[in-house]
């Protein structure tokens, strides 16, 4: 449980912060909406699981740390990869 009750898989910050790891340590490969979901994802029946992980593809996307791209690749942007390479 994360401090605020909830199972990491569910927080959305949590999954922000797993997604940005994975998808640094894969660059320069880059993976679909779905392949990355199943990098992640325990349960795939789980639909809140799911969606705490869309949302947070979504969000990253919308702090400019995912490219914003007309298709379903998921790519870091130099800005997120410079974030992780610091936090690490």
């Amino acid at each position: 449980m994360t401090s605020s009750g909830i199972s990491p898989k569910y927080d959305v910050a949590v999954i922000e912060g797993l997604l940005l790891e994975i998808t640094a340590e894969l660059h320069p490969e880059h993976l679909s909406t779905g392949e990355l979901l199943l990098q992640i994802v325990s349960d795939p029946n789980d639909a809140r699981e799911i969606e705490t992980a869309t949302q947070a593809i979504r969000n990253l996307r919308e702090f400019s740390l995912f490219a914003d791209r007309d298709n379903e690749i998921v790519e870091p942007t130099p800005a997120a990869l410079r974030a992780v390479a610091l936090l690490t």
